[in-house]
This record gives structure tokens, sequence and C-alpha cells, in this order.
């Protein structure tokens, strides 16, 4: 679904059995479909049984090939039915994701592959659960809600839990899953048979279904059910929060269909999400999976045009080296700075240190998980100082005495 190892071994499985071969579509030429298909719809008033009835053999093809290869490749139906919103406002579909959204991916898609490899093995899994500690608005939560709509509305009894600290994030997340389902085509959208705003949806003909929960609620986030996907955001500020691995990660079964992702920034040091996220990092956790995503992985995002004759400070070089030399750990490849990075860097930082909110700062945007956990409260040593301190700070190399 999300490897493309796993997806060609299932695209091949379903050819051998339904005798008949799957195409990947151009997003051109799905366009064209669509806009045939809806504009037939509109001509039977908006009844898709009447429709269906007069559907050529042509369109009885395509809309298969789009029901099958749309469940089977996350990539397939993301890039071509998947709406979120613009950077900047409006919407799109998910046609070009960032860079962060494409490392989460990866993740997911190599740790699929380890999955589909043991149970082939005939050895149990315990799913696809993976930890996303992370900089601001780099597209996690927009990922999160197109992975957990694709299983919803493709796959028969999945049962859904999402949740975030309060009714607001709530609120969000339930427009976006809207957003995404009223934008479908006819032919991928399944009925829904309930819809109780910010409470839960249940889709009618899948018979899937997904709860929507904050992190104050009294019984027990999922308390007392199983699910098979979820997605929780914001768990830095939960109250409460170590409730989490006690009430909730219970809830999810080991199985190769399970996939959830906990999301969150940096909100101070030694609370759950400090403690949690350092210790999957260190494989202290055998379900658990960790993802860090720093500021400067989007190089579309951050960035800004420096005038011709600006020089970064020392300090900035420092950091631009930082960032070469820990890179590779969190996005796979060494990455070098542009000039608009670093602009953007250098005079955002000043702009929050001048507010005395540099904390705040480096907090939001870390280039390594160390720089995100900031003490909350007043320190001995100045927030600058520490900041120098860890910056030039650089990894202990081993040596061997020889006596």
């Amino acid at each position: 679904m999300y490897s493309q190892r796993v997806i060609e071994r299932a695209v091949a499985a379903y050819e051998k059995k339904a005798g008949h071969r799957l195409i990947e579509i151009s997003n051109p030429k799905r366009d064209d479909w669509r806009a045939h298909l809806e504009k037939r719809l509109a001509a039977h008033a908006g009844d898709t049984a009447a429709l269906a009835a007069t559907y050529t053999t042509e369109e009885k093809l395509f809309i298969r090939n789009e029901r099958v290869m749309s469940m089977l490749n996350f990539r397939y139906w993301a890039e071509a039915y998947g709406t979120i919103q613009k950077d900047g406002g409006g919407v799109c579909r998910f046609a070009h994701p960032w860079e962060s959204q494409q490392i989460i991916l990866q993740h997911i898609a190599k740790h699929e592959e380890e999955l589909y490899d043991a149970v082939a093995r005939g050895e149990t899994v315990d799913g696809l659960l993976f930890v996303l500690h992370k900089a601001r608005q780099l597209g996690a939560t927009a990922l999160g809600r197109l992975l957990l709509t694709h299983r919803l509305t493709l796959q028969n009894n999945r049962r859904a839990m999402s949740a975030s600290v309060d009714d607001d994030k709530i609120q969000e997340l339930y427009d976006r899953d809207k957003m995404i389902y009223d934008n479908l085509p006819f032919y991928l959208k399944p009925a829904i048979k309930y819809d109780e705003k910010r409470q839960h949806i249940h889709y009618d003909n899948s018979d899937s279904r997904s709860l929507y929960q904050v992190s104050s609620q009294k019984s027990g986030l999922g308390v007392g059910r199983q699910f098979d996907i979820a997605h929780l955001t914001e768990l830095s500020t939960w109250v409460n929060a170590s409730a989490v691995e006690l009430d909730f990660f219970p809830t999810l079964p080991m199985s190769l269909t399970t996939l959830a992702l906990l999301e969150s920034t940096a909100y101070g040091r030694g609370n759950f999400w400090h403690d949690f996220t350092e210790r999957v990092r260190r494989g202290y956790t055998r379900r658990w999976r960790y993802i860090f995503i720093p500021w400067f992985c989007e190089v579309s995002k951050y960035r800004a045009q420096p005038p011709v004759d600006w020089k970064p400070t020392e300090l900035s070089l420092i950091h631009a080296q930082k960032c070469y030399d820990t890179s590779a750990e969190f996005t796979g490849h060494q990455v070098m700075l542009t000039r608009e990075q670093l602009y953007w860097y250098e005079t955002t930082r000043n702009e929050y240190q001048q507010g005395n909110n540099l904390r705040y700062f480096l907090t939001n945007w870390p280039a390594t998980p160390e720089e995100s956990f900031q003490h909350s409260g007043q320190s001995a040593f100045s927030i600058e100082l520490l900041d120098t301190l860890r910056t030039e700070a650089h990894a202990g190399q081993a040596y061997e005495l020889v006596g």
C-alpha cells in the first residue's frame, strides 16, 4: 500500500485472481474520465443506481481500475483524489508532496516491507506504529488525515481513532476529513450512515467508522475498544498524556493492518512527549518507530530572499554546519542549507531573541530533537548560552586505550 514492492505484489496477486490487468492512469486522463462520469451522473439527476445501469464497458473498466488501484496504492489515490489545504489558502490535490511528507511516507514504506517479510516467515507483527516529532507546519496533519481517510473509504470494517488536545483541534481534524470526503468522485465515495459533527463518522457500504475524542476524555481514550487506524496530534500539550500509553496503546491490535501516527512539536522538557519520544528514538519500545522532521527539510517552506550584501553571522554558519552534520539521520541525506534558508533562520531567530522568546523559536523550528526540548522555566544559564553550547557541541568519538 505504501512500499512499491508491496504494491507490485498486491497488484500481481489481484491480476492473477481477477484475470485482468490494472493500469496506472495519468492524472490528466483521470480528470477527463471523472468529468465525463460526473456529467453523466448529472444527466441522471444524481442517481448513481440509474447511471450504473447504463455504464458502457469502458466506463465499468475505468471505475473498477480506479477502485482497486486506489485501494492497493495509497500514493495513486492521494495524488489523484486526495484534497488538502494549500499553504497560503485554498485547496489542492496532494499531487506534489513536500519533502517532509515524502520522508514520512518513506519511513512507512520501509517498515511495511519489514512487516510483510516477517509475515512471510510466519512471525507475528506489531503493525505500522509511528511517533512523529517535528518542527511546525510541515504537512504532517494533512498527510495523517489522508492516511486515515484512504483506509476508511476504501476498506471494509476499519475502526479509526482521531484525538487531539481540545475541541478546536478536533474540529480541525473533522473539517479536514470532510473536505477530503466531499471532494472524492462519486465512484470512490461510500455513503455515510451516521455523521455526528466532531464525534464520529460511520460509512454505510464499508461499515468503517471514525471516532473523534479529546485528550480530557473522562472514560479514558479508547477504553473498551479496538482501533485499526489512529492519528493523535498535539500530544506534547495534552493533560495527563501519559494515560495514552496505558489506556490507548492496548487498543491497537498486533496486526499487519494496524496503522497509527502520533505527532506533535515539543513543549518543554520532562513531560510525556519528551520522555516517550526519546524512549522510542533509542529503541526502548518494541512496537513504535521514530520519525523526526527538522525545520529545514522542506526547502519551499522556510526561506526568505536576503539582500545582495548579506553575510551570515558566525552563529548562523555554525548552525548550518550542525544541520549538515546531523541531517542524514533524519532525512536520509546530508543537507546544505541554501542562502535563502539561512537568511530566514538568522532573521527569524533574531526576532524571537529580541522579544525574549528564543526558547519558543528553538522549540518550533528545531534542527535536532535535542534542540526542540527547551526548559519552560527560568534557568541559571541564559537560553542563548545553552543554545550556543548545544550548537557547538560535537558527537563524541570512540577511541581505544592501549596499555
